[in-house]
């Protein structure tokens, strides 16, 4: 049930997400240090990251679900229903990872989109490791951009990872990114927005493809950003109409309720993050500049110590 866009201004990009969850869980912001060892690959060697990582994870653990690095790489998780979609078994000469390190991976050893996709064809992932042990895989795919302000969607697809040009700037859930595409195009021209009766015939509902069509037509009508400031400013007031307020969706899985946890916002030029919390109003932003102390070790800051 999460949103992420991405917005233009004049220098750089900013890519965004809402965090929308069930179960009850705590959530900070992490700092990844050049050299990390942030995880093991699936043969159990040790991962290390070449560059500095900002990013939000769950209970203080290493993935992250979205993040940026030091050269202005910004990538984002969401969950991607579907099954059968990952490989049971490890393949030697790739680089074997979960899911859940992908991202982690990916912003930790690529300076850019151009260094992501070169190497995207060695990257294996899979349901079990060198031992036929099984390891945690949720179905994810996975939105990036960077300071040239591409946007791709990497998607797995019979047991391999695809990229695909996202010139739609959104993603959202299942389906695929072609199947949001035919389906938005059957609503209205993306070509001649101005002739949609949005008051009218917008979809309202929360599902996947009608929260894709929403953000694709409210950040293409919305006025141009020339700022970073006026970028950030329109970009959390469009998640601000997919954010989902706690009780609105109820689920027999949990006895906690499906609810926006936060909203982050990431900048290609600054580097920086911003989030806010579903704990307060406020929004908090932090750059590779901020991180205190010893800058070569990991560091964990939780969104309580801002307030």
């Amino acid at each position: 049930m999460c949103t992420a866009i991405k917005i233009d201004y004049d220098g750089g990009a900013v890519l965004g997400r809402t965090m929308d969850l069930e179960p009850p869980l705590n959530y900070n912001i992490l700092y990844y240090p050049r050299g990390y060892k942030f995880s093991q690959d699936l043969f159990g060697q040790d991962l290390h990251g070449k560059y500095k990582v900002l990013g939000v994870c769950f209970n203080d653990r290493n993935p992250i679900k979205d993040g940026v690095n030091e050269h202005g790489l910004i990538g984002v998780t969401n969950d991607y229903g579907g099954f059968n979609l990952y490989s049971n078994q490890v393949e030697k000469g790739r680089t074997n990872l979960s899911s859940l390190d992908y991202l982690s991976y990916a912003l930790s050893n690529y300076k850019s989109l151009d260094e992501l996709l070169e190497d995207l064809p060695n990257i294996h992932l899979s349901t079990r490791n060198h031992k036929n042990e099984k390891v945690l895989n949720p179905v994810f795919h996975y939105m990036f951009t960077d300071p040239s302000k591409r946007s791709i969607v990497i998607e797995p697809s019979d047991k391999k990872l695809l990229a695909k040009e996202n010139p739609y700037d959104v993603m959202t859930n299942s389906p695929a990114l072609g199947s949001h595409v035919r389906r938005l195009e059957k609503i209205m021209d993306p070509d001649n927005l101005k002739a949609f009766n949005s008051a009218k015939n917008l979809p309202g509902g929360y599902d996947p493809v009608s929260r894709f069509i929403k953000a694709f037509y409210l950040t293409r009508m919305n006025e141009p950003s020339k700022t970073y400031g006026q970028a950030l400013a329109n970009i959390y007031t469009i998640l601000g109409t997919m954010t989902l307020p706690k009780g609105f969706i109820k689920t027999d899985s949990y006895s906690e309720l499906t609810h926006t946890f936060y909203t982050s916002v990431y900048d290609t030029a600054s580097k920086s993050l911003t989030i806010k919390s579903i704990r307060s109003p406020e929004v908090f932003k932090l750059g590779f500049q901020d991180i205190e102390g010893n800058s070569s070790e990991r560091q964990a800051i939780f969104l309580e110590d801002l307030e």
